[in-house]
C-alpha cells in the first residue's frame, strides 16, 4: 500500500462518517478538524487525486454550477482499513509554534499599553472559540454523542479537551493584560529592576 501523508490521513478522518464534496471537505477541513490540524485549500484537491489513485477514496461525478465536474468522496475499504491502522500509530513529534508565546518571551522590549491590546484581543479571539465549542458540545451532548457506541464520541471527546485547554488560555491573556496594565504605571512612575531596596541612599532627598 502507497505510503498516505498526514494530510491524506487528515482527509480519511474527514470522510470516515460519509461521503463529502470536495467544497464540503473543504469546509470540513477548516472546522471543526482545522481547530487542531490546519490544512490549505490548494493541498486538499492534490491530496484527493493522489489518495484516489492509491484507491484509498472513490467518487462519484456529476455536472457542477460552473466548469467543472462535481464530485461526491468516499472511503473505500482499502482507504477505511488504512485509516484503522494509522489511527493505532504513535502521533509524529509535536513542533510546537505559538507566535504569542514567543512575543511574551521578548516582553522587556515591548511597549506595555500596545502589548495589553495585543493579549485582550487574543482574550477576545479564543473567547469566541470557546463559545462555537461551547455550542458545539451542547448539540452533540443533545444526541447523546458522550455514548462511547455513538459514532460522533470522537467529535465530542475533542471538543472536551478543547473545552478544558481554551478556558485557561482566556485567562492568562486576561491576566497578562492586567500585568501589563501595571507594568505601564510602574514604568510612568521610573521604576526599574531591581527595585530600589528600602533605606538606600536613593531614597534620601537630594
Amino acid at each position: 500500500m502507497a505510503t498516505v501523508s498526514t494530510l491524506g490521513c487528515a482527509l480519511l478522518c474527514a470522510l470516515h462518517r460519509g461521503s463529502l464534496t470536495g467544497y464540503e471537505l473543504v469546509q470540513r477541513m477548516r472546522k471543526p478538524i482545522g481547530y487542531y490540524w490546519t490544512a490549505q485549500q490548494s493541498q486538499i484537491y492534490p491530496e484527493l487525486a493522489r489518495l484516489s489513485a492509491s484507491g484509498l477514496i472513490e467518487h462519484d461525478a456529476e455536472a457542477g454550477p460552473g466548469p467543472r465536474q462535481r464530485k461526491t468522496h468516499r472511503l473505500t475499504d482499502v482507504g477505511r482499513e488504512a485509516l484503522a491502522a494509522w489511527l493505532v500509530e504513535p502521533p509524529a513529534p509535536r513542533a510546537l509554534r505559538d507566535e504569542a508565546i514567543l512575543k511574551t518571551y521578548a516582553l522587556a522590549a515591548a511597549d506595555p499599553d500596545g502589548m495589553r491590546e495585543f493579549y485582550l484581543a487574543e482574550a477576545e479571539v479564543y473567547q469566541r472559540r470557546l463559545d462555537d465549542f461551547r455550542a458545539q458540545h451542547a448539540d452533540l451532548l443533545s444526541r447523546h454523542a458522550d455514548d462511547p457506541l455513538h459514532p460522533q464520541f470522537g467529535a465530542f471527546a475533542t471538543l472536551e479537551l478543547a473545552l478544558a485547554g481554551t478556558l485557561p488560555r482566556i485567562q492568562w491573556c486576561r491576566w497578562m493584560a492586567d500585568r501589563m496594565t501595571e507594568l505601564a504605571r510602574l514604568r510612568r512612575e521610573g521604576r526599574t529592576w531591581p527595585p530600589t531596596p528600602p533605606g538606600s541612599l536613593a531614597d534620601l532627598p537630594s
